[in-house]
C-alpha cells in the first residue's frame, strides 16, 4: 500500500472538520468504524481505482469476486470521499441510534454485497437488453448511502420505458441511457477509456 498524494485534499479536510463538528463521542461505533476504514482506504488504498472497481468484465468474466467488496470502500477523488461520508455520518447518526449498532453493522454488511450483486446484474441486464457491450466495462467505486436508491431508480428507469422495447429499441436505448447517466453523480474517462461512476 501506498499512501495517495492528490493535490490539497480539501474535501478530506471538510469531512475532518465535519466529523469534529458532532464529536468522536457522539458518532456511533459501527458509523465511526465505516468512516475510518473509508478515510484509511482512501489515503492508503489497497490497490489502484482500475484494480478494485467493479465491473461485469473484470467480476463476471474474470472471475475477481474481490471486487465486489472492494469497491464500496475506495473513492475517486477527495470530493467523493466527502460527499459520500458526509451523508453517511448523517444516516448513520440517526439510523444505528434506532437500530443498535450490532443490526446497524449487520445491514451495512449485507447491502455493501448485496450492491456490488445489483449492480453487476444490472449492468449485464442493460447490456443484453440494449444489445451494448459498453455495460459490461463500466467501473464503480464508492460507498454511498444513497446506493439502494439508486439501484431501485434503475429498476423504475428499466420497468417505465420497457413498454417502449416493442415499438422502438433506439427509442429505449436513448432514455435508459440518459436516465442511467443522469442518476449517476458524475462520469470520469480512464486512460483505458473504461468508465468510473462516482457512486
Amino acid at each position: 500500500m501506498r499512501p495517495r498524494h492528490r493535490g490539497d485534499n480539501l474535501g478530506l479536510l471538510l469531512l475532518f472538520c465535519q466529523i469534529f463538528q458532532v464529536g468522536f463521542n457522539n458518532v456511533p461505533p459501527a458509523t465511526l468504524v465505516t468512516l475510518a476504514l473509508n478515510i484509511y482506504l482512501f489515503l492508503f488504498p489497497l490497490k489502484n481505482l482500475m484494480q478494485v472497481c467493479i465491473s461485469v468484465q473484470n467480476v463476471y468474466f474474470h472471475k475477481d469476486w474481490s471486487r465486489i467488496l472492494l469497491a464500496q470502500f475506495h473513492h475517486a477523488d477527495d470530493w467523493h470521499l466527502y460527499f459520500n461520508m458526509a451523508s453517511f455520518l448523517w444516516k448513520g447518526l440517526r439510523l444505528e441510534g434506532r437500530l443498535g449498532s450490532m443490526w446497524f453493522a449487520y445491514l451495512l454488511g449485507v447491502f455493501s454485497l448485496l450492491t456490488g450483486v445489483v449492480y453487476i446484474l444490472l449492468e449485464m441486464a442493460l447490456s443484453e437488453l440494449l444489445n451494448d457491450a459498453s455495460y459490461n466495462s463500466h467501473c464503480a467505486v464508492g460507498f454511498s448511502g444513497e446506493l439502494q436508491f439508486k439501484f431501485l431508480t434503475y429498476f423504475c428507469v428499466i420497468a417505465t420505458w420497457i413498454h417502449f422495447l416493442v415499438d422502438d429499441i433506439t427509442h429505449l436505448k436513448g432514455h435508459i441511457q440518459i436516465s442511467f447517466f443522469a442518476i449517476s453523480r458524475s462520469v470520469s474517462r480512464l486512460p483505458t477509456n473504461l468508465s468510473i461512476f462516482h457512486l
